[in-house]
């Protein structure tokens, strides 16, 4: 035993990374000693769980990453400033007094955000969130307010060449997109100006169309000619007929409007007024005007005299 209690303080060594000393590996070898400590459970180190893990940095993927990587770097401080509130008479007043916009329902950004069309189209994606996919694509009433600014539509409206999905606040239809009919506005997919014209046409109310094909047309992004052709060249596609008819009352044809401008004197509005005499010519009494020339006659006969 005394031989134990000398080696007991020793014992710990091994669980402490300390060497082992020649008088340790003696006592060691004692079969008495071997029996004792046989009995005695082992001091184990503690186990790995019971260690704090090594610091791990995750990149984020980010809002708008299923459109591209450089949609989702510009997104970065928009989705930092989404607001989600409940829906409540509150947020409908703020709405209406133009404190916030409504992005979906319940989704909200402050106006001064969405100054520019890639703020607007990139604003859209962060609202999707989760629900985002790469083949959405921001198409009609949506892709006009992405290009002309103003108060975003309600619902929200997207293109995709995949099947429709159901998500709150988003209408989806299905459409075969090509290459010209796609800008890619901050790396977000934004239906052209002469496609999201030609949308608007087949498939919004008239009284929502036009308003927003003639800004269109003066913001210098769609052409009545350009729209014809365009429409022309979509066969058996829905609503194309009903499109056609519906442009030449949206908008002016450029003939049209180059025949009214010459009937009107090239002014706008009102009836061409008569031509004012100059302020040196002053009628007197005894002369008559005829025509553009004026003749002077005098009850007497003869010429006027001068004064």
């Amino acid at each position: 035993m005394e031989t134990l209690a000398a080696a007991a303080p020793a014992l710990t060594a091994p669980a402490l990374g300390v060497p082992v000393d020649a008088a340790l590996r003696g006592a060691l070898a004692d079969p008495v000693l071997r029996e004792v400590l046989a009995d005695e459970p082992a001091q184990d180190a503690p186990p790995p769980c019971d260690r704090p893990p090594p610091p791990v940095r995750l990149r984020p993927i980010g809002l708008c990453a299923a459109w591209s990587h450089h949609a989702a770097d510009l997104a970065l401080p928009l989705g930092a400033e989404l607001q989600r509130w409940e829906e409540t008479p509150t947020t409908a007043a703020m709405v209406a007094r133009g404190e916030i916009i409504r992005l979906l329902p319940g989704v909200f950004l402050p106006p001064d955000l969405l100054g520019t069309s890639v703020r607007r189209a990139l604003a859209l994606g962060c609202a999707l969130g989760e629900h985002l996919q790469s083949h959405h694509v921001i198409a009609g009433r949506s892709a006009a307010w992405v290009h002309l600014g103003g108060r975003p539509p309600a619902p929200l409206e997207l293109l995709s060449p995949a099947h429709r999905g159901i998500l709150a606040g988003v209408v989806q239809r299905h459409a075969r997109l090509g290459p010209g009919d796609i800008d890619t506005v901050g790396g977000a997919p934004v239906t052209t100006p002469r496609r999201t014209a030609s949308d608007l046409l087949r498939f919004s109310p008239e009284a929502i169309a036009r308003p927003l094909l003639r800004r269109l047309e003066r913001a210098g992004l769609v052409e009545h000619e350009e729209l014809r052709a365009h429409l022309h060249r979509l066969h058996r596609h829905p609503g194309v007929q009903e499109a056609r008819e519906r442009l030449d009352r949206a908008l002016t044809p450029l003939t049209a409007r180059s025949d009214t401008a010459q009937r009107d004197g090239t002014r706008r509005c009102g009836a061409p007024r008569a031509p004012e005499l100059p302020s040196t010519v002053r009628p007197l009494a005894g002369i008559r005007l005829e025509g553009p020339l004026i003749t002077a006659r005098s009850d007497r006969t003869g010429p006027l005299s001068s004064p």
